[in-house]
């Protein structure tokens, strides 16, 4: 799936498994409620959907191991 240039506008669903991250509606940290949430992407038709495990917010310093990003995801 190509984006950007004269390919059409893409959307992507945002869900945050790390509880540290800045925007707080994005959080889901329990399996069956990211598992629900990203179906409902799905269903309104989310062309991507991103689950990040660990915050980039630079005002935080944060590291958490690979393991642990990968528990979280």
């Amino acid at each position: 799936m190509l984006v950007g240039g004269s390919n059409p506008v893409r959307i992507m669903g945002i869900i945050n498994t790390s509880p540290e991250s800045f925007y707080k509606k994005s959080i889901f940290t329990e399996k069956k409620t990211i598992a629900k949430t990203a179906k409902q992407m799905e269903e309104d038709d989310a062309d991507f959907i991103d689950i990040g495990g660990m915050s980039t917010a630079p005002y935080l310093k944060t590291l958490i191991s690979e393991n642990k990003e990968i528990q979280r995801v």
